[in-house]
C-alpha cells in the first residue's frame, strides 16, 4: 500500500511540474479576421506542433504599441505583430529583440526584412479605394481609378476615411499630400485637402476594420480607403466589393512580427515567429487574409492569388514609404489631425 501511495505521489508531482514547465505565449496583434484565423488555425497548429499554448490581446498596430510601452517594467507580452510604422517605433524603443529566423532567411523576400534583425514581414497587403459594386452600378457611377474620388460631394455621408493614428489613414493621406506635391516631407498639401474635400464627404473615421465591414454590409458606406486584405475577407462572405489600386499608385502595408523584449526571453517566441514565416503558413495567411507571402517557397494557384500582392514582382508595384521620417513627426501630424480634421 505504501508503495502503491508513494507511486501515485510521485506520479502526481510529475504532473504537477509538467504544468507548471508548461509553456504559455502572450501575443498582441490585430483584431477582425486576422484575430479569428489565428486563434481558429494558426495557434492551434502551434500548440500541436509544440505543447506550447497561446493567449491572444487584439487591437490595432496602435494599441499594440501602447501595450508594449505600457507594460515595459513588467512586460506581459512575448510578440506583437504590427504594421511597419508603429514596429519601426517599438524596434527604436528597445521593445522587440534580436531575431534568429536562420531557418527562412534566404528565402525571405528582402522588402520582408528588418536592417537591424529584429523584426521581420509576415504578410503585405495593398492599401487603395474599396467601393460597393452593386451601389455603384446601381446608380451608373464608374468605379473610382484615383484618389480624388475621396473629394467627390456623390459620396457625402456614404465614405469612411480611416483616422491617422491607423495605418491606412496614414498612408493615404501621405498618398493625397504627395498628389497635390507634397509628401512626408511637406504634409500641409495632404491635410488642406482633407479638411476642404474630403473631411465634408466623411460619415466616419472608423478605426476598426470589423465595424467597417458592418458599414458597407448595413449600406451605411459606399467607398472607403482600406486594404486588399479586408477587401477580399469581405468578399469571400459574399459582398459585393472590389478594391481599386488607383492611379496615381497603391501603398503597400506590411505586417511585421518581432519577440517582445522580457525578462524571461522565452525561446519559444523565436520558434513562433519562425513559425509564421513558414510556407505553410505564408499560403494560409494568403488564402484566408489576402496577405502577400513574404517566404518566397509559399506557393499559390492563380486562383488563390486573386486581389493577393504574390511575389516580389507584384509587391514592386505597391509603393513604400519610409518610416524612419514619418515616425520623427507623427505626433506633430496626430495633434494636427485632431485639431483641423476630427475636431
Amino acid at each position: 500500500m505504501k508503495k502503491t501511495l508513494m507511486t501515485m505521489s510521485v506520479a502526481m508531482a510529475a504532473l504537477v511540474a509538467g504544468a507548471a514547465n508548461a509553456q504559455t505565449l502572450y501575443v498582441a496583434g490585430n483584431g477582425g479576421s486576422q484575430e479569428e484565423l489565428m486563434k481558429s488555425v494558426i495557434f492551434p497548429m502551434f500548440t500541436e506542433e509544440t505543447g506550447v499554448e497561446i493567449v491572444y490581446s487584439a487591437g490595432n498596430s496602435a494599441a499594440v504599441l501602447a501595450k508594449l510601452l505600457a507594460g515595459q517594467d513588467n512586460q506581459q507580452t512575448d510578440i506583437a505583430m504590427m504594421n511597419t510604422g508603429p514596429m519601426s517605433q517599438a524596434i527604436e524603443l528597445g521593445l522587440c529583440r534580436d531575431l534568429d529566423i536562420s531557418e527562412h532567411e534566404e528565402n525571405i523576400h528582402d522588402f520582408a526584412k528588418f536592417d537591424n534583425g529584429k523584426a521581420v514581414g509576415f504578410g503585405v497587403v495593398g492599401l487603395g479605394v474599396a467601393y460597393a459594386t452593386e451601389v455603384f452600378a446601381e446608380n451608373g457611377w464608374d468605379a473610382p481609378t484615383s484618389w480624388t474620388a475621396l473629394e467627390d460631394d456623390t459620396f457625402a455621408d456614404k465614405m469612411v476615411f480611416q483616422p491617422l493614428n491607423n495605418t491606412n489613414g496614414m498612408l493615404a493621406l501621405i498618398k493625397i499630400s504627395e498628389i497635390y506635391g507634397g509628401g512626408v516631407n511637406d504634409m500641409d498639401p495632404g491635410f488642406a485637402k482633407m479638411e476642404e474635400t474630403i473631411a465634408p464627404n466623411v460619415l466616419s473615421f472608423e478605426p476598426s476594420s470589423a465595424r467597417l465591414a458592418e458599414m458597407y454590409q448595413n449600406g451605411e458606406v459606399y467607398i472607403s480607403v482600406w486594404s486588399s486584405t479586408q477587401v477580399k475577407v469581405l468578399a469571400e462572405k459574399g459582398f459585393p466589393i472590389e478594391l481599386v489600386y488607383p492611379e496615381e499608385g497603391a501603398m503597400i502595408i506590411s505586417n511585421d512580427v518581432c519577440a517582445v523584449t522580457t525578462e524571461e526571453m522565452k525561446p519559444e517566441a523565436i520558434e513562433f515567429v519562425n513559425f509564421l514565416i513558414s510556407p505553410e503558413i505564408q499560403e494560409i495567411l494568403a488564402k484566408n487574409l489576402g496577405f502577400g507571402p513574404t517566404n518566397a517557397l509559399a506557393e499559390l494557384t492563380e486562383e488563390e492569388a486573386q486581389g493577393v500582392p504574390y511575389g516580389e514582382d507584384a509587391v514592386s508595384k505597391l509603393q513604400a514609404i519610409d518610416w524612419n521620417i514619418v515616425n520623427a513627426s507623427r505626433e506633430d501630424w496626430d495633434r494636427r489631425w485632431v485639431r483641423e480634421i476630427e475636431r
